[in-house]
Parts: structure tokens; sequence; C-alpha cells
């Protein structure tokens, strides 16, 4: 599947002709090609003059070059001088010819890619080429002699669209013409990035959005059209059921239609980490926080002096007192400070107190309001005994792993006691690799030991990015900054850039995944066996493709 460039839902496109073309490119092209929609351009003539223009595709595929697709919607006509298109039984001459549209910004474009390059002679060695698509037409009759035949992409050839742009790639094919070096992509996409206004982003993260919301399953897909007309809702889901992409993509629904939202989680990387998944056109519409960073943000606001109610590092001062002081900030705070929706993920961490709390952050009473909540009462490692509100009912549920493969959701299925379901065509995937160990140290050092060997890009080994190392709660001071060559991070931003493998707590790493992870756990203690078995089945359930217990037998 290719990857559309801004990262955006095909079905948002509003022109319809565009959006039919994009589906089609996404669905039948591979993964290596992005694809860059409505990239706007600006050029002077001889005489300074500015002139607009707009390219609706732009194809970057490594292996064969880039190609600029020109959109034309609707039934068209070529009278053998001019297009003419049918809108509704209303004839109406076009004012440019789609295949000069397209033709004009593929000079432009290159212009600035060839500025990258500084070659002899301004030559490029990658193919380069335009096309134009009719998704509502098929092509009858003869084409005028300026037009080459493999260069329309009518409905019958975007039907086999991978194959008909090889065609019109190999048609603008030279012999000095190769596949593009990694390099020479990245020039690529510098030149377009200043025009484009695409931000610099994260690959893999979007990368991996995308892939997990093609994962959902029927299920999750209908519970989400669900959603859509429900004021309030729980929805109880195992691990890698999609919890958090469904909260995620029901916030963003619900800011879209212009109410003001507040996406709530537990832990600081979680929210780090919608926070970087939320497009900034949202901008305050969609509010992403942590429930005590929303504590702090409306005391301040308010002027409620939040720290002088006791001692921070008592543990009452955050489940009680910090409750207290939000519902005190609410009251003196206007109608624009608070929400009319709020989305709570990790719902099973929090206090009974923080829910009390959490009505007066409301603009209309409770009974009128949208309100949910998505939790796992398997993952609870805060609350000994979580108990959601009475208002949100009977919980819907989530019982499919769209996350993991199908060996590590076993195994984590196994742990949590709950039968097993994923999706039909789940991946098989390694079983989990579990290793014994004597004392904390050797455990340490086995996890680096795999971790090497993890990395080992000589062996095509996996990047920093995907490895994550989970240690029980242990102080950051104590823990490792590399594992020979493989540097370390306890930083989610410096991990996310690749900068070192993330080593963390299980707790901060509580709602968020890696491709491969390797998890240190110590004996439970005598009193705390339930405690540990929920550690285990979060840290554990993180992982996707490969997973590395190491457990030590003595603490």
């Amino acid at each position: 599947m290719g990857r559309l460039f801004p990262a955006l839902n095909p079905e948002e496109i509003k022109n319809p002709g565009e959006r039919a073309v994009a589906r089609v490119l996404i669905e039948r092209l591979p993964r290596r090609v992005e694809i860059y929609h409505s990239f706007n351009w600006l050029a002077r003539d001889r005489r300074g003059t500015i002139h607009e223009g707009e390219c609706d595709f732009l194809l970057l595929d490594r292996e064969r070059g880039v190609l600029f697709v020109e959109v034309k919607g609707g039934s068209l006509v070529f009278d053998g001088q001019q297009w003419v298109r049918d809108v509704r039984g209303e004839l109406r001459i076009l004012n440019k010819d789609p295949f000069a549209q397209a033709t004009q910004s593929m000079h432009q474009i290159i212009n600035l890619v060839k500025r990258r390059f500084r070659r002899s002679g301004g030559d490029l060695p990658f193919t380069y080429g335009a096309a134009v698509a009719f998704p509502d037409c098929r092509v009858s009759g003869r084409l005028p002699p300026s037009i080459q035949p493999e260069l329309v992409l009518d409905a019958q050839r975007l039907r086999v669209c991978e194959l008909s742009v090889r065609r019109v790639f190999r048609s603008f094919q030279r012999t000095h013409h190769r596949a593009l070096l990694d390099g020479e992509v990245e020039s690529v996409r510098e030149a377009l990035y200043p025009r484009y206004e695409l931000v610099p982003v994260v690959w893999r993260q979007i990368e991996d959005q995308e892939a997990r919301l093609r994962r959902l399953t029927e299920q999750q897909h209908r519970l989400l059209d669900f959603l859509a007309n429900q004021p309030k809702a729980a929805i109880r889901g195992v691990a890698g059921s999609g919890k958090t992409m469904l909260a995620l993509a029901k916030a963003q629904r619900e800011a879209r239609a212009g109410r003001r939202t507040l996406l709530l989680c537990y832990n600081r990387p979680l929210q780090d980490w919608l926070r970087a998944a939320v497009p900034e056109s949202f901008a305050d519409d969609l509010v992403v926080l942590n429930y005590h960073s929303l504590v702090n943000r409306l005391c301040r606001m308010a002027d409620v002096a939040l720290w002088e109610r006791g001692d921070p590092s008592d543990q009452d001062f955050w489940d009680v007192q910090a409750a207290e002081a939000l519902l005190e900030a609410c009251v003196l705070l206007g109608p624009e400070h608070r929400f009319d929706t709020v989305v709570v993920d990790e719902g099973q961490d929090f206090h009974e107190l923080w829910w009390t709390s959490l009505e007066a952050v409301f603009r209309c009473p409770l009974s009128d309001a949208c309100y949910y909540v998505f939790y796992d009462p398997k993952q609870n490692i805060y609350v000994d005994d979580p108990a959601l509100p009475e208002e949100f009912g009977r919980p819907y549920e989530l019982s499919v792993n769209c996350r993991n493969t199908v060996r590590i959701a076993a195994h984590c299925a196994s742990l949590a006691g709950y039968e097993n379901r994923v999706l039909d065509d789940a991946p098989l995937g390694d079983e989990p690799s579990v290793v014994r160990v004597r004392t904390i140290n050797d455990a340490f050092r086995e996890a680096g030991r795999r971790v090497q060997q993890l990395c080992q890009h000589a062996q095509g080994g996996l990047a920093r990015s995907q490895v994550a190392v989970l240690v029980p709660s242990v102080s950051a001071a104590r823990l490792p900054t590399r594992f020979g060559t493989v540097p370390l991070t306890q930083d989610l931003r410096e991990w996310n850039e690749g900068k070192g493998v993330l080593i963390t707590s299980w707790r901060r790493f509580k709602g968020l995944e890696a491709d491969a992870v390797v998890t240190i756990e110590t004996p439970a203690r005598n009193d705390n066996g339930a405690k540990a078995s929920a550690n285990r089945y979060v840290a554990r359930s993180r992982a996707k493709h490969l997973l590395t217990v190491v457990e030590v037998r003595n603490a």
C-alpha cells in the first residue's frame, strides 16, 4: 500500500475525482511509493510575473523516479481542438489542456529538484514524467498525436494501477536512468518540503499509525461508526485491540465537528505520543493531556495554589489533593476553559476521586455531555479497586487483538486468563523468548546482548526506534546509558528520532508499543502476586513482533 502525505484519510479529500484516485494509489501501489496530494507551486515567467499552479498528485518511487499526475473527474471529450466536460448534462469547455497542466507542473517542480542535484547540464539520474487520470471515464476513439495512450490513466487502467504507472515510467525512461539512492530521495524531499510546507515528520510514527488504523477489524470499524451518535460509552478491550487508536479517532472526530475536546490519559509518555499524532490543524479544539497535567494547567489558569496543598512525594497528594484542586479551579474558570467532549484512554488507572473531579471540566451538565472511556481492567497497575462512573453503563467489548503477532497475543492472553482472538490474517511470528538468570546484573548483561543482536545493521537489524527495553521501577540514575555500541535513552523523543534504544520502566511505557521488546522481570513479593501478574501482562503485550523476557531468579 502506498503512503499518502499529508497523512489524512482519503475520504477527507473534497474533490471526488481526486478522492477516487487517492484510494486507488494507496491501495494498489507498493509501500515504497510516497504519494503527495495537492502540491502547490509558484513560478515567475520571463517578465517576472508570478504564476501559481497545483499538481494533484506527485508520486515518489525510489525504484522508478517521480511521476506527476493531473486528475480530471467527470465525463470528458476531446473534440479535436479542445477538451469538453459534461457536468450534470451541461457541457463546459476546459480552460486548460489537462496534459499541458501536468507537463507544466512537472517542469516547474523538477526545476526545484535540479537545484538540489547540481549535476552538469541539469540532467537528473532518474526518470520523471507526467500523466493524466480520468477516474470516471474510459478512453475510446483516436487520441491526438500529442498524447501517448499510456499517459492516459482512465478508469480501466486505474484498475491495474501498478502496471499502468510502471508503463508511464517506462515511456519516459532514458538509458542512463537508474533507481534513486537514499541521499537522492532525501534531496527530492528537501526540494519539495519548503514549497509544500510538509512539516518534518517522524516517518516511522506516521507509518506505524497508518498501519495500525488499517489493521482495525470489522468489529472496531462497526464500533467507531456506532460511537458517532452515542453520547456516552465505556469501551473495554484486551491489550492490542486498538483502544488508543479508537480513542484518538473519536477525539479527532469530535474536534472536527467543532466541539472543544479533551483527550485524557494517565502517563506522560502516552500523552506525548498522542500529541505528536494529532495534526496541528486541530489547534485548541483538541487538547491532549494526562490527568495531572490537566490539574496543573487549570490550577495555573485559575490561580489555585496546587503545590501548597501537601507533599508531592506523598501519594495522597496526587490521588486526593490534586482532584480537589481541579474541582476548585473549574468553579473559578469560565466556559472557554472547559470542554464539550472528554475522551479518556487507559481509564483503569484513574482513581475514584478523579472521575468525580472530571465532571467539573464539562461546559454543559454531565447528563448532556459527550463522555468516553477506553480501558482494560487486566492492565490495572495503579488502582487497587478501579471502578468507572455508573453513567457509562454496560461496557462495549473489543476482544480481538490487532496489534501483536499470533504467538505474542497467545502468550499475553495466557498471562491474563482470557481467550486469545486475533485477526484471520495476523502473522504467526516468533515464539516469545524467555531467559532465566540469577541476578539483576546478569539480567542487564543478557538484555544488552539481545539488544545488540537486534540492532546489528550488518545483518539487517532493526532501527533503534523499533526496540525498547522495559525494566522494573528502578532509579533512572542506575540504568545503563549504552549496551556495547548501541546507545540507550530514557527520552521518548530521542527514541522516536532514532538516537538510542529506549530503556524505561513498564509503568512509563504503558499504552505504547515497539516492534521488539526486551523486558526484565524480578520475582514477585508474596503479598503482591496479582500486581506482578498485571505488570507482566502490560510489559509483554507492548511487543508487536519480537518479545524477549529476562526473568531474574533472585531479587
